[in-house]
């Protein structure tokens, strides 16, 4: 990551007014792939971060990002995509505009298991307007879609979005009106610890088409942390489920594994466990089987010193499908990949 103070005289002309800083990063992948790719494939990203403090406290941000592509799929053989966002914040408010998260994907965290409380996160039109405060120990927000393309009023999709705490107790609070789904979500969760458990508990209401009721628990047993989940749905119709699941998770010293067990509605339990050992100082080794053994994957990936690493991983998704996998946690490909990575 590099960074550039340009002083204002150079920006604005005038002497003595503050510095705007000028911040670049990006990353660069060189790898290949002997079946999903097919081939050699690389990719390229530029982050550009702009802030300047202005004279009444509130700080100006605008930032965006390039990505220069080949992936080696018979899609374009470069491409070029940007993310931006302009902000302007002080200590207790702001106000975003661009890419970025709307209100309730920002401060709601919903329990495992519950299906009615689908908040929409990528939106429709071209950008989020939101605006964000803090109040007595709580952030809150409100956000619109902005679609100048609708027939109609341009902003769509009111999100909102609350989080805070009431001493040892910690509550979300997420709401969508009916732009999008033809139905409004309302959902609300709070967790607590106590004698060492961490509890959480979760409703979710999604207009006339159903509710959600979740709960989840957690307790740590030395280097392993116990958990489970239950979410009950009504009514089970489409995607919506009772859903229910167990996990365990080791860390110790060099060595960490978790594993889950998860069963949705009339489905099978599909288990999966992924882990990662340390092995020296520059070398770790990645495993997992997923989908109750149908997909797996072992990677080694090597520091070559700074921010530059070389990854080689056998993974198998179970199919012959061709397509871009994301296999596990770190998302393989399928097949025999070697990957070089650069972060700047």
């Amino acid at each position: 990551m590099k960074s550039i103070l340009l002083a204002s005289a150079s920006l604005v002309g005038f002497a003595g007014a503050a510095a705007a800083e000028v911040t670049f990063g990006g990353s660069a992948t060189l790898g290949y792939n002997d079946n999903v790719k097919n081939g050699f494939y690389w990719e390229g990203d530029l982050a550009v971060t702009m802030t300047r403090a202005l004279d009444n406290g509130l700080t100006a941000a605008a930032s965006f990002g390039l990505n220069i592509t080949d992936d080696n799929l018979g899609n374009d053989p470069v491409t070029v995509d940007g993310n931006w966002v302009i902000s302007l914040t002080s200590e207790t408010a702001g106000l975003t505009f661009g890419d970025t998260d709307q209100a309730a994907e920002k401060l709601y965290s919903g329990i495992d298991g519950m299906d009615y409380d689908g908040f929409d996160e990528d939106g429709i039109g071209e950008a989020i307007l939101r605006g964000d405060i803090k109040v007595g120990g709580f952030d809150l927000a409100l956000s619109y879609n902005v679609d100048p393309a609708a027939d109609g009023d341009s902003l769509t999709g009111m999100q909102v979005g609350a989080a805070g705490a009431f001493g040892n107790f910690n509550m979300t609070f997420g709401y969508q009106d009916d732009s999008f789904t033809g139905y409004t979500i309302i959902a609300i969760t709070g967790t607590t610890t106590f004698s060492g458990a961490s509890v959480g508990v979760g409703f979710a209401q999604a207009s006339d088409t159903g509710q959600s009721i979740g709960l989840s628990v957690k307790y740590p047993f030395g280097p392993v942390t116990l958990g489970a989940f239950i979410g009950m749905n009504t009514p089970n119709v489409g995607d919506a489920y009772n859903n229910y699941g167990v996990s365990a998770d080791y860390v110790s010293g060099p060595l960490t594994v978790n594993a889950d067990y998860t069963v949705n509605g009339d489905d099978d339990g599909v288990f999966g466990i992924e882990g990662a050992y340390v092995a020296t100082s520059v070398l770790t080794v990645k495993f997992g089987i997923l989908d109750s053994g149908d997909v797996f994957y072992v990677a080694g990936e090597m520091t070559l010193g700074g921010d530059a690493t070389f990854t080689v991983v056998y993974a198998d998704d179970g199919d012959d499908t061709f397509a871009d996998d994301e296999i596990g946690d770190p998302e393989y490909y399928d097949g025999i990949t070697a990957e070089l990575g650069l972060k700047f």
